[in-house]
């Protein structure tokens, strides 16, 4: 689901660890549930499909980011 596969599998572990370290136990096999879920699902989805999602994505953060006020001080 990342453009990293060494992202993902770090991320998708936090779930796992944090169940067998007892916190969260419950909330933490969900999570880690519906992670793989997902990601079984995105790989059976058409490679026309990805490319639109991802042109979508792209869209949606170009338009978030030109939207976001000026930070920089001025001196």
């Amino acid at each position: 689901m990342f453009s990293s596969p060494y992202i993902s599998s770090a991320l998708s572990l936090v779930p796992l660890l944090l169940g067998w370290l007892g916190v969260f136990e419950g909330f933490s096999y969900i999570v880690a549930a519906l992670i793989f879920v997902a990601a079984v699902i995105w790989a059976v989805v058409p490679v026309g499909t990805k490319d639109f999602v991802k042109q979508q994505y792209d869209a949606a953060v170009k338009e978030f980011v030109a939207g976001m006020p000026d930070t920089k001080k001025v001196d």
